[in-house]
């Protein structure tokens, strides 16, 4: 009886191995070009965000096998405007997949063209490190990532508007030796604003995992750990099991409003027009009461406050078979307690305060976003991450296909 009972797990082992297997579709496609409908071999094509991808043949043709789920796929070549395609792999096994027929057209001309605005002078490598800082990051992870191929940057400033826009004409290629990836990265924008403090960028990565000895590996798996834990994608995934405090997050809710204390902009401008009417050889008493009223400049716009009533999953998230969604107003602070802030952060955040727990700040542009089961919220722009989540950038980030291991 024993022995059968090792006999049939062995059999449910494989049966369950073959169902896995069985759900995979395969994805086809061909490329061509727009104009002539020539085939383009080599062409890159892959599910973004993760590690899977491929190269089309001599015939332009490609297959690509994915799990049930929806996906963005990248499809790129120098010399041609890149594709972004929504594919949704059905379960349902009768649902036919239809191939894919890509056309890109070329652009190379163009992008020459805007090349010549931007010179490779002095300011160009001073602005090739602002965008290195806040596009892969400051923290220790994205401190020693590479960008490899700078050269296909297209860095403009602009004086008049105070900001740097960054365009490529080919795939960025980063290295990062800390969690073992070669990242390709197709840049569809970048804008760092100056005056405003705020950056904005939008692209679409793919992960190769580097190949090393057990030991580097098993380092790699460490550090790959330590970047999930806590991390937005982290977040999704234990929010859409409901398992937040259970994963080391507490989420409650944050009232920002007005400051009470500080006068308003109209009271303000007032204020320094009586100013310059007096002249500016008048010295103000410090109980004057236009030097009270400027003085109050210094006060923050904006207070806050915690509730820390503890926000029922029913505040926020809709559940519909495997479907979820967050919809919410005003703001929520996520804290997540199994891990300290790095010192970068603290830094170039607070000055000399000693680092405490990570915290963020989220809020949603959309009115919903729905939370995919890799860890990724569909419509990535509708929400908006603040805090520890708004510091960390590409160096620190995981292909949405990465599963920690089980200790």
């Amino acid at each position: 009886m024993k022995e059968f009972g090792k006999n049939a797990f062995l059999i449910f082992l494989l049966v369950a191995a073959n169902v896995a297997q069985a759900q995979k579709r395969e994805f086809r496609g061909r490329v061509v070009d727009e104009h002539t409908g020539r085939p383009l071999e080599f062409v890159t094509i892959f599910i973004t965000n993760t590690t899977l991808g491929t190269l089309t043949d001599e015939r332009g043709s490609f297959v690509i096998a994915l799990d049930p789920g929806k996906y963005d796929v990248a499809v790129t070549m120098v010399g041609y405007g890149s594709v972004i395609y929504p594919l949704e792999v059905p379960v349902e096994i009768t649902k036919a997949m239809s191939p894919v027929l890509f056309k890109l057209a070329q652009t190379e001309k163009e992008l020459n063209a805007v090349s010549v605005k931007a010179k490779r002078d002095e300011s160009w490598y001073n602005n090739l490190e602002i965008f290195k800082d806040v596009f892969l990051g400051m923290s220790a992870v994205s401190k020693k990532c590479r960008l490899v191929n700078p050269e296909t940057l297209i860095i403009v400033y602009d004086e008049k508007s105070n900001k740097l826009t960054v365009n490529a004409n080919d795939l960025l290629v980063i290295e990062n030796p800390e969690l073992g990836y070669k990242v390709s990265y197709l840049l569809i924008e970048f804008v760092y604003d100056f005056r405003e403090k705020y950056v904005t960028y939008l692209g679409y990565p793919r992960y190769e995992l580097s190949k090393g000895k057990k030991v580097k590996e098993n380092r790699w798996a460490e550090n790959r750990r330590t970047s999930f834990n806590g991390s937005a994608m982290h977040f999704a995934r234990a929010l859409r099991e409901k398992r937040l405090e259970q994963e080391g997050f507490n989420l409650r809710r944050l009232i920002r409003k007005p400051n009470p204390n500080r006068p308003t902009e109209e009271q303000l401008e007032e204020a320094r027009k009586q100013l310059r009417i007096r002249g500016t050889a008048v010295l103000l008493d410090a109980n004057d009461p236009l030097s009270i009223m400027l003085s109050k400049t210094r006060l923050p716009k904006i207070v806050e406050i915690l509730d820390t009533t503890r926000v029922p999953y029913s505040d926020y998230l809709q559940i519909d078979g495997e479907e979820v969604k967050m919809t919410f107003e005003g703001y929520f602070q996520v804290v997540y307690v199994g891990e300290k802030e790095e010192s970068a952060y603290v830094t170039t955040s607070f000055g000399t305060r000693k680092p405490t727990f990570q915290t963020s700040v989220i809020f949603l542009r959309d009115k919903e976003v729905i939370l995919e089961k890799s860890g990724s919220f569909s419509e990535p722009l509708g929400i908006v991450f603040e805090g520890y989540w708004g510091w960390e950038k590409v160096g620190d980030m995981l292909p949405l296909d990465y599963m920690p291991e089980v200790d």
